[in-house]
């Protein structure tokens, strides 16, 4: 039996991939072996599926991409600060060097899927379910993942300050190298792996969660 690995795979592209033109704002669009580049945002995209293609420098800050299907395809450079993901379903897809910020991610359904030295502060990951996701060189801070269930997941060298966590299912997660300061939530995190410059810090947030002082006084003192 092969060995599992909890990295994403990568995108399956092919070479010399078309320049997508005039395929955008409508409904059902569907991208075939394309390039996508262009400014699209605030714009609606209902059932947009798009297939070993590459979106290239593209904005798609504030659209509507709820229920988008994205199969073997890298975004690379792209901005989609604001836009609205929900529900959709990615499989094997790779950003690098995106813009996210804010970006609605919830309830979506990942698997193999890269961030790469990304912008995904206050995103909503909120009860998604993904099957090997890594984020590597992420800013997360103040995300949202509550009620997520994450399988195989990597934080390598993010920040999560103040990322949000209640309730999360996350076995066997890595978080070696992340910021987990004033993280909301410590108390669900479970059956994680982190390094040992994170004991103090991530200790220290689960007894706050669970009303634990710290004090070398033994007496209380007078109000």
């Amino acid at each position: 039996m092969a060995k599992r690995t909890n990295l994403p795979q990568r995108p399956r592209l092919g070479s010399d991939l078309a320049l997508a033109q005039d395929v955008l704002g409508a409904d059902d669009v569907e991208l075939v072996q394309l390039t996508v580049q262009g400014d699209y945002s605030g714009q609606r995209f209902a059932g947009l599926t798009a297939d070993e293609s590459h979106f290239l420098h593209a904005s798609f800050v504030g659209a509507d991409l709820r229920g988008a299907r994205l199969v073997d395809v890298l975004v690379d450079g792209s901005d989609f600060s604001g836009a609205d993901l929900e529900e959709a379903s990615l499989s094997r897809v790779e950003f690098v060097g995106c813009r996210m910020s804010g970006a609605q991610i919830a309830q979506s359904r990942m698997e193999d899927v890269t961030f790469t030295e990304c912008k995904l502060d206050d995103a909503n990951f909120r009860m998604c379910a993904a099957d090997r996701i890594l984020f590597d060189h992420v800013n997360l801070r103040g995300a949202e993942f509550s009620a997520a269930h994450l399988v195989g997941a990597s934080f390598f060298d993010c920040d999560a300050t103040g990322a949000e966590f209640s309730q999360v299912v996350m076995p066997g997660a890595r978080f070696h190298g992340s910021s987990l300061a004033d993280i909301k939530g410590g108390q669900s995190i479970r059956d994680i792996v982190i390094d040992s410059a994170q004991v103090l810090p991530l200790a220290l947030r689960v007894f706050a969660d669970l009303g634990i002082r710290i004090a070398d006084e033994r007496d209380t003192p007078d109000e």
